[in-house]
């Protein structure tokens, strides 16, 4: 198990969600989902993305199956709690602990086959059973297949009920996502400080992927969604542009652990010059960021931070559609609720946020100042603190 993980309480989290919506379970199918429900983060889902490699059946008695396939059962009987049911369906894969005289083996397995595993973990009642399931990750076949089992009303989506349920934080997760922002946070102050004139974008992401690594041996992965000058847009594939004194450089990102994300955006000229009309740009988005700590809390809605920071950038025509998001274990990185302008949520303790106030141009270059956030009792604390500052 990943030390520390409240399983009992996350899955109460869900539970409560579960029972809100008056359904009588969930079947998850993301990589997120699954592994925050199980604890069990299935490899084949986060790599392939091939939804049905992996599901999680919650019910609402709090109930929780794992299933997945022979080749990564051994992996999660060793990390998944015992309270969690695992049963497993055979892979083309020859492993000799399962196998028999008789076996076959498919070429691939039928993705569509977890859909039907999960119908049978489920109770049921005379009446119906009503189940959510996240329908960005159902294939059209399973989803036809479980209309036709539970009926078309009764199956419904709880992409917002998983959200709901992970807005405020564990102990544990808390702690996980203070580790991350902060190292983030010092991987983009040693990357800033290497970069030199001269340099290109291939350098900026090696130097930061070997800073993370270095700083976090155990990460999983690392987001890098840097730009350099007027290259507003990040590169999947980094291109050797060659980066210019007077260049601005905007770090985005960090690494993940035990499952779960970093999200930090840093701003940096290089060479230790930059033009006037850039220093004044960036003191207008840092105007924006300074409102926003200095007005959150508990009890603060969401769309006040929005308006308040847009007023006090003051940048014409600027407009954003939000400033920051939550943070937990998304394999995308921007989790609901969000600092938008119809986001009618209030803040509470336990709920932990990133904060950004960015700018994208071809002509003046790109911005961000992000940090990640703790809503505590008495207002907020911040896991980094960005520089009012381009200079380092």
């Amino acid at each position: 198990m990943i030390k520390g993980r409240d399983q009992k309480a996350i899955v109460k989290k869900l539970q409560t969600e579960i029972q809100k919506a008056g359904l009588d379970a969930l079947i998850l199918t993301s990589a997120d989902g699954v592994f925050y429900s199980t604890g069990f983060a299935v490899r084949s889902l986060y790599r392939s993305g091939k939804t049905g490699n992996a599901a999680a059946v919650v019910t609402a008695d709090g109930d929780v199956a794992l299933i997945c396939s022979e080749f990564e059962k051994n992996a999660a009987v060793m990390v998944c709690d015992p309270s969690i049911r695992i049963e497993a369906y055979p892979v083309w894969i020859y492993i000799e602990d399962y196998a028999t005289e008789q076996m076959t083996k498919e070429v691939q397995p039928d993705l569509n086959k977890t859909y039907h595993m999960a119908v049978n973990l489920i109770p049921s009642k005379k009446d119906g059973v009503k189940i959510g399931v996240q329908s960005k990750w159902v294939t059209y076949e399973s989803g036809c297949y479980l209309r036709k089992v539970f009926g078309d009303h009764n199956v419904v989506d709880c992409t917002k009920i998983l959200s709901d349920a992970r807005i405020t934080k564990t102990p544990w997760e808390i702690e996980v996502l203070r580790h991350n922002a902060q190292l983030a946070e010092k991987a983009m102050n040693i990357t800033a400080k290497t970069i030199v004139p001269g340099m290109t974008t291939v350098d900026v992401h090696h130097i930061f992927h070997k800073t993370c690594l270095k700083l976090a041996p155990d990460m999983t992965a690392v987001s890098q969604s840097h730009t350099v000058g007027s290259d507003f847009a990040p590169a999947w594939i980094p291109q050797p542009r060659r980066i210019e004194r007077g260049d601005l450089i905007r770090l985005d990102g960090g690494p993940y652990t035990d499952g779960y994300k970093s999200d930090l955006g840093r701003t940096y000229a290089i060479g230790g010059a930059a033009s006037k009309d850039k220093e004044e740009l960036y003191a207008a988005l840092w105007r924006g960021y300074e409102f926003a700590v200095q007005h959150m809390g508990p009890g603060v809605k969401m769309s006040d931070i929005f308006h308040g920071t847009q007023q006090a950038i003051g940048i014409k025509n600027y407009v954003r559609g939000h400033h920051g998001h939550s943070i937990s274990c998304d394999i995308s990185g921007e989790e609901a609720p969000f600092f938008a302008p119809g986001e009618t949520r209030i803040l509470e303790p336990g709920m932990v946020l990133c904060f950004e106030t960015p700018f994208y141009s071809s002509t003046r270059q790109t911005y961000n100042i992000e940090d990640t956030l703790l809503v505590t009792e008495n207002g907020i604390e911040l896991f980094t603190k960005a520089s009012p500052s381009l200079y380092f």
